[in-house]
């Protein structure tokens, strides 16, 4: 998931209805997953120890396509450039039925200082009933959640019809590009309905924000640090346009969507200078905005614009370029689409609860799944997402196993054999 990973305003929940398993569980499936919770926690420390920083997932891609063929599915590596996998595993039954898409993502930001973390972030370890490391939230957890679920419906001897599939993509931390992008280009992004393994702390989630990350340069003129009166300062420059966009912060907390909450800017890289002693002739940010529905990425890029343009008039020698680096699309699915209900209904049946149906403010491969498919997908995985990306990443071994059961349970409401 990309930065950003805690949900959003809460929304209160619904009640599912219409055909399928209303309310029952498959009891053989979720004894069988109670059954596996070691082979669960197991599977989660293998991955942990894999480490799959963005560029690096080659080893857990044929970690995960071994399992998945050992599991009895027919695997594919669909690579955008060599060491780049994104692995797809169908099961088709061969009877007519519906085509479900489970999907969450191979790769993971890096870790960061060492010294941040109590438990070692490739170790995997436990301690009052978690496992820690990096990926632990985003997206490990939802990873174990399917690959065990899928390997529990299969070895249970499951009666379904239709078609499964899994898809594990690289990339997804930078925009997904050569991961879910790419299986689109390729004609390869298929299903009816699909759930998305990023982390949601047990919610449904049905929306996202969509994301725009910004590039902005101011350039001076260099000269001797002791004559800076001589030259013309690219740093001070840049000062004066953060001070400006904190400005935008106000305009943009008025804005409001009920399942997302309102809008946001960061400015979360900053460079510039060679020297203390030389005047700097560039410096350069990096913004990230997040939109809601409400806005565009053209009416975004012109608010930022016209704050350059602004400090231009107001400060003499001023000289920017504004650059737009990323786009990342956002979604919103009504509550009554049919997979938001079974969720729902899935989570019921085994909790006794009805679940949390909200947005999230981070961007997933969700909102590529359904802008360039137009499949209906909702999110659920049992991380924490607002712990997501911290040191000490961790998620509670229950809500792992729980989770497997909602998403093995969630298989089954759509394509059991009634």
């Amino acid at each position: 998931m990309s930065q950003g990973s805690q949900t959003t305003e809460r929304e209160s929940p619904v009640r599912a209805s219409g055909s399928g398993l209303v309310g029952r569980a498959c009891a053989p499936v979720l004894d069988a997953i109670d059954a596996a919770a070691n082979e669960i926690v197991a599977t989660l420390r293998e991955l942990i120890r894999i480490r799959s920083v963005t560029g690096e997932e080659a080893e857990i891609g044929s970690y995960v396509e071994r399992f998945c063929r050992e599991t009895g599915f027919r695997t594919e590596v669909l690579e955008a450039e060599p060491g780049r996998p994104n692995v797809l595993a169908t099961w088709d039954t061969g009877l007519p039925g519906p085509h479900f898409l489970l999907n969450d993502h191979l790769d993971t930001i890096p870790p960061g200082p060492p010294e941040y973390w109590t438990h070692p972030p490739f170790a995997g370890e436990t301690a009052d009933g978690r496992m820690y490391g990096r990926g632990a939230i985003d997206t490990k957890s939802g990873l174990t959640t399917i690959l065990m679920a899928a390997r529990v419906l299969r070895h249970t001897g499951a009666a379904l019809r239709g078609k499964l599939s899994l898809l594990f993509t690289c990339d997804e931390e930078v925009g997904g590009a050569k991961g879910i992008q790419h299986i689109a280009r390729c004609g390869r992004l298929q299903a009816d309905m699909a759930l998305v393994a990023e982390p949601t702390t047990l919610q449904i989630e049905i929306a996202t924000k969509a994301r725009l990350n910004l590039g902005i340069t101011t350039r001076g003129v260099a000269t001797h640090g002791a004559r800076p009166w001589l030259g013309h300062n690219a740093i001070d420059d840049m000062a004066d346009v953060i001070v400006a966009l904190r400005g935008l912060e106000g305009v943009l907390a008025e804005r409001r969507h009920p399942l997302l909450g309102r809008p946001s800017m960061n400015v979360g890289i900053i460079a510039g200078g060679t020297v203390p002693n030389m005047v700097p002739n560039k410096c350069r940010v990096e913004v990230d905005r997040r939109l809601i529905p409400s806005e565009t990425q053209d009416s975004a890029i012109g608010e930022i614009q016209a704050i350059l343009d602004q400090v231009a008039r107001d400060r003499p020698g001023f000289s920017a370029t504004l650059e737009k680096l990323l786009w990342w699309p956002g979604y919103v699915l009504d509550r009554d689409v049919e997979i938001v209900q079974r969720a729902v209904r899935a989570f019921e049946a085994v909790t006794g609860r009805t679940p949390t149906v909200a947005g999230k403010d981070a961007g997933t491969d969700a909102s590529w799944i359904f802008q360039l498919a137009g499949i209906p997908v909702v999110m659920f995985s049992p991380g924490d997402g607002k712990q997501a990306m911290n040191a000490d990443e961790s998620v509670a071994i229950s809500d792992l196993v729980l989770a497997t059961k909602v998403v093995a349970q969630l298989t089954l409401d759509i394509l059991s054999v009634h």
